[in-house]
């Protein structure tokens, strides 16, 4: 590692960490990468990501909170990195740093959150003054031992915080998962639908996404339940307040089909979504795309190990041979039994109407632990 690397640390909310790294990673599939101006990516801690940049925090910040990133970072920081062994060392780059500006009361931040006090002393005996409430500048740094390096760096007031807006138009956080698939997925822009489905859409957060993204589209909103009325005031959006099944999928569906895409984030168990899908999936074209999320509703049971992506996936492409249940002999009973289920209200694992190629499944940040997102073109 070179002796300084100028750069940013990200604070991130939660458990959202490693979803965070793979979007700034991943410069082959998502774009935000070049947009920081990222040149290295480390996952530093379980809830910080470093990225070395040239970019101006203007420029930076602008990227983070005109994404769906907004809601999970917690903070920016703009920081210099050198390999420390102590923390007497940290602390003597920490007081360099607030030396740039005029005799000032900062507020420290510290990493990890255990070791903020005794940082606090070490620089209170430097003669700095600090204060948690009547600051007028922000120091911030931390120790990342596995990495034998420190950050540390200076911001006037507050650095970035996260935004958490919810205005008129709030429907329901599920419309934040849509959001974040069409801000990082270019797969819907370049289809541009005409013709849009939304099963089980109230109270409407993903017919509003799609609605407002392609406004030259008829959107399709079917579920019994209401629509919030932001959604119903928008022209391209019809509700159809009915439950779909087989004895009136026609007659719902086929005014509006065939359908460019069909979207789907009913809060129910996955083999009741899968027979809720069955009937409608005739009426997505060729080409078209479907984004289905799956809920693992047991509790205590997170998506990636209940087995039910996997049910899901065969009920969309009987190619896909069933896992060999005896290959991971640490599964966990009772998503076995609940993947068996599954599969057996599902017909068997039958396929829906028309076989799906191009299966993606995204834990999107907006996801819970228990969800996934797939998306899938037909054949």
């Amino acid at each position: 590692m070179e002796d300084v690397k100028r750069g940013f640390a990200v604070e991130v909310v939660n458990d959202h960490t490693h979803r965070m790294y793979v979007y700034l990673h991943d410069k082959e599939r998502y774009p935000y990468h070049a947009a920081v101006g990222a040149t290295t990516v480390e996952r530093w801690a379980s809830d910080l990501i470093f990225f070395a940049s040239d970019k101006r925090e203007e420029e930076v910040a602008a990227v983070l909170k005109n994404a769906f990133f907004r809601r999970y970072v917690q903070r920016l920081f703009v920081v210099s990195t050198a390999p420390i062994s102590s923390e007497e060392e940290l602390a003597d780059k920490l007081v360099e740093a607030a030396s740039a500006l005029s005799p000032r009361t900062f507020r420290y931040i510290g990493y990890p959150k255990k070791k903020e006090r005794s940082m606090c002393d070490l620089l209170s005996v430097r003669g700095m003054e600090l204060s948690p409430t009547s600051f007028t500048s922000v120091l911030y740094g931390g120790v990342i031992e596995k990495k034998g390096v420190a950050f540390f760096g200076v911001s006037q007031r507050e650095p970035f915080q996260r935004e958490m807006v919810r205005g008129e138009d709030f429907v329901s956080k599920a419309q934040y998962k849509m959001e974040e698939l069409l801000s990082s997925l270019n797969l819907l822009q370049q289809i541009q639908p005409k013709s849009i489905l939304d099963l089980g859409a109230s109270p409407g957060g993903w017919s509003m996404q799609v609605a407002q993204a392609f406004p030259d589209s008829r959107v399709l909103a079917v579920d019994k339940g209401s629509l919030h009325p932001s959604v119903l005031a928008l022209p391209n959006i019809t509700h159809s307040a009915t439950t779909l099944t087989p004895a009136n999928a026609e007659s719902v569906l086929s005014p509006h089909s065939p359908f460019d895409v069909v979207v789907c984030d009913i809060n129910v168990h996955p083999a009741e979504a899968c027979t809720l899908l069955r009937p409608v999936l005739s009426y997505l074209r060729s080409g078209g795309v479907l984004v289905f999320t799956v809920k693992c509703l047991a509790k205590k049971m997170k998506a990636a190990e209940s087995g039910l992506i996997d049910v899901v996936k065969r009920f969309l492409s009987p190619s896909i041979a069933s896992a060999d249940a005896s290959a991971d002999a640490s599964a966990d009973a009772s998503a076995d039994a609940d993947a068996r289920v599954a599969e057996q209200k599902i017909e068997g694992g039958e396929k829906g109407n028309g076989t799906f190629s191009n299966i993606d499944v995204m834990w999107l940040i907006a996801n819970t632990t228990n969800e996934r997102t797939i998306i899938a073109v037909k054949d």
